[in-house]
């Protein structure tokens, strides 16, 4: 019995450990990038939110959030179906080939389609859905860009079902944002305004398209047989994906289509701003567990329940760590964060951060129950869970917005998150018996909150109360969060990797008994 009051089965704690070390290790190439991405991402955001008025800041997103629609569709779901076929398929060459070629094919199609739709229909969608003809031109301008990045996004899927994380760390995180920042900046430095903003947006999007081709050509192996037409069973798996991930865009979504159509654009950027700070916590998920659904499939497959759920708990509590100090510091100190970093007039966006990361935050330490409900094959359950989560926002959205502005939308969004995850994990526990809790996941998170209030008290909500925070939160959280038999995973860590990590393990023999005497007792 562990101190979290789960029991762990005599023997299996290497396999549980060699997982793990699946995870991480591509979890920990996805988050250095990762990081590099976020910083790309909030300096194109700072530049398009000094150097662009408010409005056109705003014509922006309405744009790039269309448009994204559209490649969602066009996608039908397979970016994350391929994700599980793959290596559902892996040991038989003939079907594995064959997901590649049929994915690859219905994808390039698929996107030319909806590319052309949007680039025909732009101007009636400017003026039926936001009342404002100007924004047909920066429509059409994205819409160039939606073959590419349905290509991209299933390429990348197809090295990730081959536990390979290098195509989406390289590609999406490093070379698309870095690109996509010198041309947006560099353009709209040059007086291209929106339109300046949108086209480097579309450019960088086509070169990482073709970017994730190629990396996903080496990243596949080699096969040597004929492929296998798997149409029908890429599209019957990836479909009904298809509606979750609309839902799930729509969820996300909704708040700036009802803005755009109820408010101002000036009311846009100010929400899409605090919105795109929020999705920080939503990064650490995907980062930390990007190779988790697949590595579930594969134990799924093989009747490791006891694996499933250890792996499941020990990923959501290093969630949590990472988790855990951003929090402290979006909510703290909102207004601090978004007048540094964009200026005082999206000051009034603060409200709603605050609100949107108590919503994300709450996501996190309930784990990535819907991408591991994909993994483990009940993607129809998930289409229940969003209708709901997407029924919540809607309906909140239309009652707030009018009223409460982009508070009333950040509360829809926040409440319908967590109803989303509830009901995640409550299916993902009563199917699989996975749960995410655990004494060491709470412990991080009472930790650093009373680290950050204790702060707070001292210091004030002042510039120097955050930095404070900023610098004193992790260390906190990793301290509360590290146990003895982590010491599993950081030697199977330095087996793969080759790479000494010393310090860690010292960190970990301070958490309490010496990591030799649990090894031992689990053997």
């Amino acid at each position: 019995m562990t101190d979290d009051g789960s029991e762990v089965d005599d023997g299996s704690d290497g396999n549980v450990t060699d997982s793990l070390a699946t995870v991480v290790s591509g979890g920990a190439l996805v988050s250095g990038s990762k990081f590099v991405a976020l910083g790309f991402g909030f300096l194109t955001q700072v530049a398009m939110a000094r150097l662009l008025t408010e409005a056109a800041y705003g014509d922006v997103v309405l744009s790039l959030t269309v448009v994204n629609m559209a490649t969602l569709v066009a996608t039908l779901g397979m970016d994350d179906g391929v994700m599980r076929e793959f290596p559902h398929h892996e040991e038989t060459p003939a079907k594995a080939r064959g997901v590649v070629r049929s994915s690859l094919t219905v994808g390039t199609v698929t996107g030319l389609l909806a590319g052309g739709a949007v680039f025909v229909l732009a101007p009636t969608i400017a003026e039926r859905a936001f009342h404002d003809p100007s924004l047909a031109g920066l429509l059409r301008v994205a819409a160039l860009g939606v073959p590419f990045s349905v290509l991209g996004s299933i390429a990348v899927s197809l090295a990730r079902g081959s536990r390979d994380a290098r195509a989406h760390a390289f590609v999406n995180q490093l070379f698309r944002p870095a690109v996509r920042f010198g041309l947006i900046a560099g353009l709209v430095i040059a007086g291209a305004g929106a339109t300046g903003a949108v086209a480097g947006q579309t450019a960088a999007v086509v070169l990482a398209g073709l970017g994730a081709l190629w990396f996903a050509r080496r990243a596949l192996p080699a096969f040597e047989a004929e492929p296998t037409a798997m149409y029908r069973s890429v599209l019957v798996f990836s479909l009904p994906l298809a509606l979750s991930q609309g839902m799930g865009f729509l969820v996300s979504n909704v708040d700036i289509y009802m803005l755009g159509y109820f408010g101002s654009k000036a009311g846009i950027g100010a929400y899409n701003i605090a919105f795109q700070l929020s999705n920080l916590f939503t990064a650490i998920l995907a980062t930390v567990g990007f190779l988790l659904p697949p590595v579930l499939t594969r134990l799924h497959d093989r009747g490791k329940h006891d694996e499933m759920r250890r792996t499941y708990q020990v990923m959501t509590k290093w969630m949590v760590v990472g988790g855990v100090p951003l929090f402290v510091v979006l909510f703290g100190f909102p207004e601090t964060v978004i007048g540094l970093a964009f200026g005082d007039g999206y000051r009034d966006g603060a409200t709603a951060l605050r609100i949107l990361a108590v919503g994300n935050f709450l996501a996190i330490l309930l784990g990535l129950n819907t991408q591991s409900l994909v993994g483990l094959g009940a993607n129809h359950v998930i289409n229940y869970v969003l209708v709901a989560q997407t029924a919540v926002n809607v309906t909140l959205n239309y009652l707030l917005i009018p009223t409460h502005g982009i508070v009333g939308a950040a509360v829809a969004s926040a409440v319908a998150v967590f109803v989303s995850d509830v009901l995640g994990s409550a299916v993902l526990y009563s199917r699989f018996g996975v749960h995410p809790f655990t004494r060491r996941a709470f412990r991080p998170a009472t930790w650093t909150l009373g680290v950050g209030a204790a702060v707070a008290v001292a210091f004030g909500f002042s510039i120097p109360a955050g930095a404070v925070a900023a610098v004193v939160a992790f260390p906190v959280a990793v301290l509360g969060a590290v146990e003895p038999q982590d010491a599993l995973l950081v030697e199977e860590l330095e087996d793969r990797s080759g790479i000494a990590l010393g310090p860690l393990r010292r960190l970990v023999r301070a958490a309490g008994d010496d990591p030799s005497t649990v090894i031992k007792s689990l053997k």
